[in-house]
């Protein structure tokens, strides 16, 4: 009987069953790299438009050579297969998949594209955007919408920071009166509120941080450190900022020369009262002797006022009135005089040079100042620099301002050939090629801003932003190049950085702008342009000019301004001074020293030359029992009557004008001294708004009154302490 060998047929349907060995590169499989090539891809076989025929020799692979199948161990003789299980084929990965899993197919090939940059933002804003944020308060604050008015707050300190404005100057003063009408309504809290918002949004305005310190002061008056450290802070902006401290010493002068002048016309008129009747005494013998003294002595008045009459001026009137007594004064009352009198005569001067050196309003220097500030007033002052650089009259310092506020308004184009203007008037200056780095690097030129920022480097090695600002180039750069240039670009960067922190310590604690917002304003640093190179352009010739001609026709009419009216003043009163030293030989009268009657040696012919006393005193009182004892106790009543009579005036006048005592006691020095300062008190009380107005606010009134309302006070009783010293021969 014939057997079917059905236990080996099994067996071998088993084998069949197993998958064969995977080849270890198969067609399609990656490439190192995560790269795959396309002539290794397979073709869709489903795809009809393709055909093997048509792809390029080399684009086709060869076909993988068959390996010849192995040769079967020879089963050991004497041993049957017979019932043996066939061995299984194991995967080259050693792992045997189950039975009926396909196999895995490759993952699918990921392209990493190189990193991309967050772009370096410059949003090109106006003046008109920032005034819309304000409508936008305004509007939320007459609907009572506080979440709307914080929201709007918020967006203008934004929007100053973005914008790198110093102050914003017109929003602050409108905070402040809103400040001031909370504070009205009894909104204590309110009110400080907003005084600190407008301090925020304008830190470099004296009058917002008065209104802080006067609101400090109000919400909490124990606590003094809040609001004397805003006064202080107030008056350190006042003398540091041009623009409000060329104002303060314009009025300051102002005042001077007025106290001056002042003083000069109180002291001479009081010598001239007290020695004009020995003037009128001498003038009456040069008369004929039917003339009496009366006629004499009016017609004297009339003369000494002609001058008064005719309007020649006060110099003029000054110099009548000193030349009349000149030869009867002391020679300390005529020295000070005439110095008084030719200070007044370069008043003129001194007010043409005030006006000079204090003038600002008006000129490119505020231009220029406006734009660094980048405010609101700085659109009106960059269309006039435009003007004058269209009549090729801009200067280097109008230029570098004028590209550095459109760089940071977003215009980066005018500011390039703003700056490329400014560099062709001065090459090489540090701060312009930082700046002009800045607008390279908002324009995508970083190659170009960081050669401009080596050179600023090397320009000025003593500034901190090349440094700083080349270290953000080299770390954006860093990002954009391979891993094995990386380590060297970032080993720059960290370099520069340390330059920059080493050379301003305040830039260890600045933190750029978020990634996701990368402002140019915030990310990199621009110098501020120096004062010294901005604040000449403060001309006030013409102002000047002007101020010298208005004092000059008051002061001395018809006499053009120049040296010739400034020098003939101080020319006269010297001629004056050597005038009274004649006195003896044109044989002048004289003041008794004890009646204060005349000593004239034409009167009495006996009187020696050098006598101090009339002759009525030196027979009464010189000459013993040559007057009857009633007359001489009739002299000697006059004599007293003539000594409480001075002493009484000498106080009055005193009373009313300090110094003025001193002046008729003859210490004319102490008490022009004492006059001076008195009148410069009193007229800052009376023209307390000053001559010249700050922009945008003043000094609290109370700040100016009560200095000098103090200083008044004191040099008027020291001036009463000094005089009863005096009159009581201490």
């Amino acid at each position: 009987m014939i057997r079917f060998p059905f236990l080996p047929l099994v067996l071998c349907g088993f084998a069949l069953l197993f998958p064969g060995p995977v080849s270890a590169q198969s067609e399609g499989a990656p490439r190192p790299g995560g790269y795959t090539d396309p002539r290794y891809i397979e073709p869709d076989l489903k795809d009809e438009s393709f055909d093997p025929a048509d792809q390029p020799i080399e684009d086709i692979p060869d076909e993988a050579e068959t390996p010849p199948p192995e040769e079967e161990d020879e089963p050991a003789p004497g041993k049957s297969t017979r019932g043996a299980k066939a061995p299984e084929a194991v995967p080259a990965n050693g792992k045997v998949p189950a039975a009926g899993t396909p196999a895995p197919e490759p993952e699918p090939v990921v392209y990493q594209p190189p990193p991309v940059l967050s772009p370096v933002l410059t949003p090109r804003l106006t003046d008109a955007d920032v005034m819309a944020i304000w409508d936008r308060w305004r509007q939320a604050r007459a609907t009572n919408d506080t979440a709307a008015a914080e929201a709007a707050q918020t967006e203008l300190r934004k929007l100053r920071a973005e914008l790198l404005a110093t102050d914003l100057e017109p929003l602050s003063v409108g905070f402040l009166r809103e400040a001031a009408v909370r504070r009205r309504a009894g909104d204590t809290a309110g009110a400080v509120r907003l005084a600190e918002l407008a301090v925020e949004l304008s830190p470099g305005l004296p009058y917002a941080r008065f209104a802080l310190a006067e609101a400090y002061a109000v919400a909490a008056p124990g606590d003094m450190s809040r609001y004397v450290a805003q006064a202080r802070e107030a008056f350190t902006v006042l003398v540091k900022d041009p623009r409000y401290r060329r104002p303060v010493l314009a009025n300051l002068g102002a005042l001077a020369l007025l106290a001056w002048t002042a003083t000069a016309g109180v002291l001479v008129a009081l010598l001239f009262a007290r020695r004009v009747r020995y003037a009128l005494h001498d003038f009456h013998h040069l008369l004929p002797r039917v003339v009496a003294r009366w006629q004499s002595a009016l017609l004297g008045l009339l003369l000494l006022g002609l001058p008064l009459a005719l309007g020649l001026g006060a110099v003029v009137v000054l110099l009548v009135m000193l030349g009349a007594v000149a030869l009867y004064l002391t020679r300390a009352e005529r020295v000070v005089a005439a110095v008084l009198v030719a200070g007044v005569g370069l008043t003129p001067l001194a007010a043409g040079q005030l006006a000079r050196v204090t003038a600002f309003a008006g000129t490119p220097a505020e231009d220029v100042y406006l734009l660094e500030r980048g405010g609101l007033s700085a659109e009106a002052a960059m269309a006039r620099v435009l003007a004058r650089q269209q009549s090729r009259a801009a200067s280097f310092a109008e230029l570098a301002a004028l590209a550095h506020y459109e760089s940071r308004r977003g215009m980066l184009e005018e500011a390039r050939t703003h700056f490329k203007a400014a560099s062709a008037l001065r090459a090489g200056d540090a701060g312009l090629l930082t700046r002009f780095g800045n607008t390279l690097v908002g324009l995508g030129d970083a190659d170009g801003a960081a050669q401009l920022y080596a050179q600023a480097s090397q320009a000025n090695p003593a500034l901190a932003a090349p440094h700083y600002n080349l270290a953000q180039v080299y770390r954006r750069r860093a990002k954009t190049l391979p891993d094995s240039e990386v380590g060297k670009e970032l080993d720059r960067a960290a370099t520069a950085i340390a330059s920059a922190q080493e050379l301003d310590r305040t830039l260890l604690a600045r933190e750029g702008p978020p990634e996701n917002r990368l402002l140019l304003n915030l990310l990199m640093l621009s110098p501020p342009l120096p004062e010294s190179e901005w604040l000449p352009l403060a001309d006030g010739t013409e102002a000047g000019r002007q101020v010298e001609a208005e004092l000059g026709r008051w002061l001395l009419p018809g006499v053009s301004s120049g040296p010739v009216a400034w020098a003939l003043p101080a020319a006269l009163a010297v001629v004056l001074v050597l005038w009274g030293l004649s006195a003896g030989r044109l044989k002048a009268a004289k003041v008794c020293e004890r009646c204060g009657r005349a000593v004239c040696v034409r009167c009495d012919p006996e009187l020696g030359v050098g006598s101090r006393q009339c002759g009525q005193c030196v027979n009464v009182f010189s000459r013993k029992g040559l007057v009857p004892q009633q007359l001489r106790a009739r002299k000697q009543a006059q004599v007293e009557r003539h000594q409480a009579w001075a002493g009484r005036l000498s106080y009055a006048v005193g009373a009313l004008l300090s110094g003025a005592g001193h002046v008729t006691s003859g210490v004319p020095l102490r008490g022009a001294l004492y006059a001076f300062f008195f009148l410069f008190a009193l007229g800052a009380v009376l023209l307390h708004q000053g001559v010249v107005r700050a922009p945008y606010g003043d000094v609290p009134l109370y700040l100016k009154l009560v200095p000098a309302v103090l200083l008044l006070v004191c040099v008027h009783l020291l001036s009463l302490r000094g005089l009863r010293g005096l009159r009581r021969g201490e």
